[in-house]
């Protein structure tokens, strides 16, 4: 029993001692060691770094957006707004802005054929049959809920807004962490295949599961780029154009760093083949150098 527990210590694999060091991405290394972690952990990794960047977000929200909304429904009318059958009722002829800031503007148009400048990167517009988003890029109308019939005075809308001002952060900082994650799981699977056959030509050492977890681990790195571009755009130091290229910029860094880790994935071992006992060293050779020589 005891000629079997060094046997048994030596015959241990190697994986499981590089998945307990998986647990950060932020090298080559790093990104290596997943290949051999589990799933669940690799899974647990990838929520938590989606979670970050949606509390980034949500950050974002409320440091910038939500101040602006606050001030917009104390400007509403004290009579008048409402929500009615899917139109939204305006008491004021003019158009005019409500509220505004660099990255948000919150404007009412009571006639769609009126026309306002755009003042901030993001403005919503009140329009009697849609609520529209404005910006650099163009706009997209939402049309107003057909089922709804909700007076908006001053004092209703305060209310409403003070009820769901929380609960809608709240949602759309959930929804956002489980997009992110969705999002980088199926991409790291899109990937797997080529990075598989990419491990081959390279004569890495890496399963088509390590490759899926490879690929998230990588995606994690990346997403520490897209959290300080969010937050450079909330400081006023990049503009709105420069966000959206750090969206681009996020994917080239999960790339580098996903070729970083296969490279610092361990090489295949080649296969001992048959003996040659006439080349030196072998069986035979080896046999007759153990005979002592009588006349030596």
């Amino acid at each position: 029993m005891s000629d079997a527990t060094p046997i048994l210590a030596c015959a241990a694999p190697a994986a499981p001692r590089r998945s307990r060091g998986a647990w950060q991405p932020f090298t080559g290394s790093g990104v290596s060691r997943f290949g051999d972690a589990g799933g669940g952990r690799t899974l647990g990794f990838l929520g938590g770094f989606a979670l970050a960047t949606a509390l980034t977000l949500g950050w974002a929200l409320h440091t910038t957006g939500w101040p602006v909304m606050d001030h917009a429904v104390r400007e509403f009318p004290e009579q008048g707004p409402a929500l009615a059958r899917g139109r939204f009722v305006w008491p004021e002829p003019t158009p005019r802005v409500l509220a505004d800031s660099p990255h948000l503007a919150v404007a009412v148009r009571p006639g769609e054929s009126e026309t306002l400048g755009r003042t901030a990167d993001l403005q919503l517009e009140l329009l009697p049959g849609t609520l529209r988003l404005a910006g650099i890029a163009g706009f997209v109308d939402l049309p107003w809920p057909a089922t709804f019939d909700l007076p908006l005075g001053r004092l209703e809308a305060r209310a409403a807004w003070e009820a769901w001002r929380r609960p809608v952060l709240g949602a759309l900082v959930t929804a956002t962490a489980a997009a992110l994650a969705l999002v980088w799981g199926l991409a790291a699977l899109l990937m797997s295949l080529p990075l598989r056959s990419m491990a081959w030509v390279l004569g890495r050492q890496v399963s088509l599961g390590g490759c899926w977890r490879m690929g998230a681990a990588a995606f994690m790195s990346a997403s520490v780029v897209l959290d300080l571009g969010i937050g450079g755009y909330v400081m006023r130091w990049i503009p709105w154009p420069a966000l959206a290229a750090v969206l681009v910029i996020h994917l080239l860094v999960g790339a580098l760093y996903l070729n970083w880790g296969l490279v610092n994935r361990p090489g295949k071992t080649r296969s001992a083949g048959p003996s040659n006992p006439f080349h030196e060293g072998g069986p035979k050779a080896r046999s007759g150098k153990s005979r002592s020589n009588p006349f030596g």
